[in-house]
C-alpha cells in the first residue's frame, strides 16, 4: 500500500488506511531526521513491495522530504558506490564502469524527469523504449569520451 493508492481512491478498509497513513508519515519523518543529521543515504530496493520500474519515484520522495535534487541523484550513483565500497563506478570518468540513463530536460531542476527515461546505455549499447520495455538499438561501436557538466557548475 503506498501513498499514491491512498490518495487516488483505491479502496482500503478504514483500519488499513489509518495504519498505512501513519506508517508513511513515520517513514517521511525518519527520512527527514536522517537527512538533518547527515546520515549517509543510498538508493535501492529489492522491489518486493511494489512493481519493478517504479524506482524513480524514490527520487521524488527524497526531494519532497527535503533532499536537494542533485543529492538525490547522487544517492543512486556516487553515494551508492561509496557506500558499497566500489571505486570502479559511480561517476562518469575515464576507466570507470558506467551505465548511463538519459532523461529529457534537467533532473536537477525537475526531479520527475527521472521517470521519463529516453534511453539507457549499458556496455556501450543503447537501449530505447519500445512499447513497454527497453530494447537494444544497434549502433556502430567506437571508443567514446563523455563530458559531464553539472548544472550547478555551469
Amino acid at each position: 500500500m503506498d501513498r499514491d493508492r491512498l490518495e487516488h481512491g483505491v479502496y482500503y478498509p478504514a483500519p488499513s488506511r489509518a495504519k498505512a497513513s501513519a506508517a508513511i508519515a513515520s517513514v517521511n519523518q525518519m527520512f527527514q531526521k536522517a537527512l538533518a543529521k547527515g546520515v549517509n543515504i543510498g538508493f535501492g530496493t529489492d522491489a518486493a513491495v511494489y512493481p519493478h520500474g517504479r524506482n524513480a519515484q524514490e527520487f521524488i520522495l527524497m526531494v519532497r522530504n527535503g533532499m536537494k535534487p542533485i543529492d538525490a541523484l547522487k544517492t543512486a550513483t556516487s553515494q551508492d558506490a561509496r557506500l558499497l565500497g566500489v571505486s570502479d563506478r559511480g561517476t562518469l570518468q575515464e576507466g570507470k564502469l558506467a551505465d548511463i540513463v538519459a532523461v529529457p530536460g534537467d533532473p536537477v531542476a525537475d526531479i520527475t524527469a527521472t521517470q521519463r527515461v529516453s534511453f539507457v546505455m549499458k556496455d556501450g549499447v543503447i537501449y530505447k523504449r519500445r512499447n513497454t520495455c527497453l530494447q537494444p538499438v544497434i549502433l556502430r561501436r567506437r571508443k567514446a569520451e563523455f563530458h559531464f557538466v553539472s548544472p550547478a557548475s555551469s
